[in-house]
């Protein structure tokens, strides 16, 4: 260490700055995250296990499944060939807080030998949780999915939730005074409440000067 601290060291020749520039380049790359796969004869479930994933990008070809995202700690890159084809657009993915969970449909049904055309890698692993044998699929049921939020690879990828709120901004619309009219008119009798308005004006009349107001005039006396 005290090659990088001492002026009247070359660097240029040091060992230890080798080391500590190769070091600081393994840590800067971009990690493989653990991908965990399982499937049915109609389906595959992949699991890319990073948690807390933001600015995340995910594409799906027929062959292919690209992701990058980051965390608070490192950044991830993944690449994915699969050993058949995949169906895009019945395909689906849900992010979540604990991971990315996809659903992807294959495009002829049958049980693939391995995930990835290639030998399978080292970060691809069999998820035990949702794994059935082919011989026992028909007995077991498929997976309880109702509480995940799912958008598709077809709209977008990620662009599912983006979508949802943009629907909402909408709403913005109401601040033109056209747009609440058409409000209000639509609720029928609540309409008439804009009478209200002239009914105020009236009782501003109370401050003119000069005027009186007729209750206040004296009443001619009836009794002679």
């Amino acid at each position: 260490i005290h090659y990088l601290f001492d002026p009247a060291c070359d660097l240029s020749s040091s060992p230890t700055l080798e080391v500590f520039s190769a070091y600081l380049a393994v840590q800067m790359a971009p990690r493989i995250p653990t991908v965990l796969w399982a499937q049915r004869k109609d389906k595959l479930y992949l699991t890319i296990d990073v948690q807390d994933v933001k600015e995340e990008k995910l594409d799906l070809t027929a062959d292919k499944l690209t992701f990058s995202g980051k965390t608070e700690q490192a950044e991830y890159q993944l690449e994915l060939g699969f050993f058949g084809e995949i169906d895009k657009d019945a395909s689906k993915v849900s992010v979540s807080p604990r991971n990315i969970f996809c659903v992807l449909a294959k495009k002829e049904e049958g049980h693939w030998d391995k995930l990835t055309k290639e030998k399978q890698p080292s970060h691809v692993k069999c998820d035990w949780n949702k794994w059935v044998d082919e011989d026992e699929e028909d007995e077991k049921p498929e997976m309880d999915m109702s509480g995940m939020n799912f958008s598709g690879f077809g709209d977008g990828g990620m662009g599912g939730m983006g979508g949802m709120m943009g629907g909402m901004g909408g709403m913005g619309g109401m601040g033109g005074m056209e747009g609440l009219q058409s409000m209000l008119g639509g609720m029928g009798g609540m309409g008439g409440m804009g009478g209200m308005g002239g009914m105020m004006g009236g009782m501003g009349g109370e401050d003119e000067e000069g005027e009186e107001d007729s209750d206040n005039e004296e009443l001619p006396d009836l009794v002679k």
